[in-house]
């Protein structure tokens, strides 16, 4: 089962992920925000974009 949260900046979704985590045996949190801050350490700075989403795939 995959539990997709969706919401606005600062609403609470990591929050709300981390307390499912804690409540559901065997799941874990995937958070694509890792994944960005990879992105901006291992380019260079002038490839470097405000937010990371803006990167393309």
């Amino acid at each position: 089962m995959i539990i997709w949260l969706n919401g606005a900046f600062g609403s609470g979704k990591t929050t709300t992920a981390f307390e499912l985590n804690k409540r559901l045996s065997k799941s874990f949190v995937y958070d694509p925000e890792n994944l960005g801050s990879f992105i901006r350490h291992n380019i260079p700075k002038n490839l470097h974009k405000d937010n990371f989403q803006d990167h393309d795939q």
